[in-house]
């Protein structure tokens, strides 16, 4: 019997696994991050003028345009950081620089640049870290654009700004349920390997972390 990877080591395998999974997906993660944040741009721009002729009537409406007012900035910094990562990658910027340096003259321009064989590692560092402060920046900005709609929405009545999160709960259900449904069908070798999981935990719980090993 192949023997079972421990949590521990499940755990480490599925973060690589999700690391590899950026690096090679991250040019269109890339393009869907600059869709969501030109977005919410267009959103924020667009209440923070209709609210800035209410004028502040309440404390509603001060929240609202608050939250609004912080979230611009971030969606504003993520785009650019997003776009620059591409552009980068799409001209060859650091082909061009060494060419462009060795051209010149600038005989030690090798000294100043990663090896060769470490630019391509160095590459993608630079996706991972730019994906990961560019998925920060959303949660930060997707929050602030929520408050400041809820708020906005209180303005006008309670049971509206009630009714507004009811549905995005409702909206994030079904998108999980879809994502769920859309699987595929569980395989017998992971059915299997879920069951001797199950068995080996259980018996690590009563002491007996041998009994998995002797196959039976």
């Amino acid at each position: 019997m192949t023997p079972l990877p421990d949590q521990a080591e499940q755990g480490r395998l599925a973060i690589h696994g999700l690391s590899l999974l950026l690096e090679r997906a991250g040019s269109w993660l890339v393009v869907v991050g600059t869709w969501i944040f030109g977005g919410l741009i267009a959103l924020n721009l667009v209440v923070i003028a209709a609210l800035i002729t209410v004028g502040p009537t309440d404390r509603t409406v001060l929240i609202s345009v608050t939250s609004f007012a912080c979230a611009l900035p971030l969606e504003v910094a993520g785009i650019v950081l997003l776009r620059l990562s591409k552009d980068v990658e799409e001209i060859g910027l650091e082909s061009l620089t060494l060419q462009s340096f060795e051209e010149a003259g600038f005989r030690d321009i090798h000294a100043h640049l990663p090896a060769p064989s470490q630019r391509e590692s160095a590459k993608k560092r630079s996706v991972r870290v730019t994906l990961g402060y560019a998925l920060a920046m959303a949660a930060l900005s997707l929050a602030l654009t929520t408050t400041g709609i809820v708020a906005a929405l209180w303005h006008m009545a309670p049971w509206v700004a009630e009714a507004f999160l009811a549905m995005a709960l409702l909206s994030g259900i079904l998108i999980v349920l879809a994502l769920r449904h859309s699987l595929p069908p569980e395989s017998d070798a992971e059915r299997t390997m879920k069951a001797e999981t199950r068995k080996r935990q259980s018996a690590e719980k009563l002491g007996r972390p041998g009994e998995l090993g002797d196959g039976r």
